[in-house]
């Protein structure tokens, strides 16, 4: 059975409000001179490439206005995310002890062959003393 979450992206201080709106103020005035300069310069000489400056232009006016005028600094910018029961269930069991190393992932599911590989890591000097010594007593520790 998947589930369904909507997430929405809401900026979490005044200043960032501030900065969205100031960002869509600059965006909505950048747009309109754009789209004014495609007007009277660009369109009638150039011809189709006139027309997608102008389509740009209106783009940036229309976005920046909606981010400018919009609650929380933007507006409609919201995700529809699906899960399975499954993945979720999955993501709440507890690693096996080959996932929770945090170097190197262990190719080795015994206590024997990851103390070897340990043994070695410390040989190839990729760790030091200490850190040999706290890995294998957490690997004793899972025995």
């Amino acid at each position: 059975m998947k589930k369904r979450y909507m997430v929405r992206y809401k900026p979490a201080t005044k200043t960032e409000k501030t900065m969205m709106r100031g960002m869509g103020v600059f965006h909505a005035a950048f747009g309109t001179i754009f789209a004014i300069i495609s007007l009277t310069a660009i369109l009638p000489s150039a011809g189709l490439i006139g027309l997608l400056f102008l389509a740009a232009g209106i783009f940036f006016a229309v976005n920046g206005t909606m981010i400018s005028l919009g609650k929380s600094g933007l507006v409609g910018r919201s995700y529809q995310i699906e899960t399975d029961e499954e993945e979720e269930r999955s993501a709440q069991q507890p690693p096996s002890p080959a996932q929770t190393h945090d170097h190197i992932l262990s190719t080795a599911l015994d206590a024997k062959r990851r103390l070897e590989q340990l043994e070695s890591l410390k040989t190839a000097g990729l760790i030091d003393e200490r850190e040999y010594r706290e890995k294998r007593e957490q690997i004793l520790k899972e025995l």
